[in-house]
């Protein structure tokens, strides 16, 4: 892995005025989203900081890339962290952003007084894999996701 001079990268935490960038890179991962959409996402995220982690990553003044984790409490199992989203600008990767941005999870996660992460990942993601596997994440299981779209019950709309 090529790392970068630690004084050209910057981490800080999200605010509202990230959203058109957070937007671009969201795009680069597969989930494109304009910058409106993002921005309420945002919003409700960062009113709840206890909740939720969203960490900018910037590279000579210019953001590279983001990371969301949450805490997710389980009936079933104890609470961990769970990665909503990580992604690094691909003219970006391979300087060490990434790790540097898990890092800085795994350290909130740890202020919050949870010990676990725990990420899902598409299977056709293999370079995502070996990130996590590099940084001690291992397999655990195989599952489908679901997901079924509601229709709005407003009939004022």
């Amino acid at each position: 892995m090529r790392t970068m001079p630690d004084t050209t990268l910057q981490l800080r935490p999200a605010h509202p005025d990230d959203a058109a960038d957070l937007a671009r890179l969201s795009g680069e991962l597969g989930y494109p989203a304009s910058a409106a959409q993002l921005r309420q996402r945002l919003d409700t995220l960062l009113a709840a900081p206890q909740q939720h982690f969203v960490c900018v990553a910037q590279w000579q003044g210019e953001t590279c890339g983001w990371i969301h984790g949450f805490v997710r409490p389980l009936l079933e199992s104890d609470t961990c962290v769970e990665l909503g989203g990580l992604v690094v600008a691909a003219a970006q990767r391979g300087h060490g952003i990434g790790s540097a941005l898990l890092a800085a999870c795994e350290q909130w996660a740890k202020t919050q007084g949870i010990h676990q992460l725990g990420l899902r990942s598409a299977e056709h993601r293999q370079d995502a894999h070996r990130f996590y596997r590099q940084h001690g994440y291992v397999h655990v299981k195989t599952s489908l996701t679901l997901r079924k779209t509601l229709a709005s019950d407003d009939a004022s709309r």
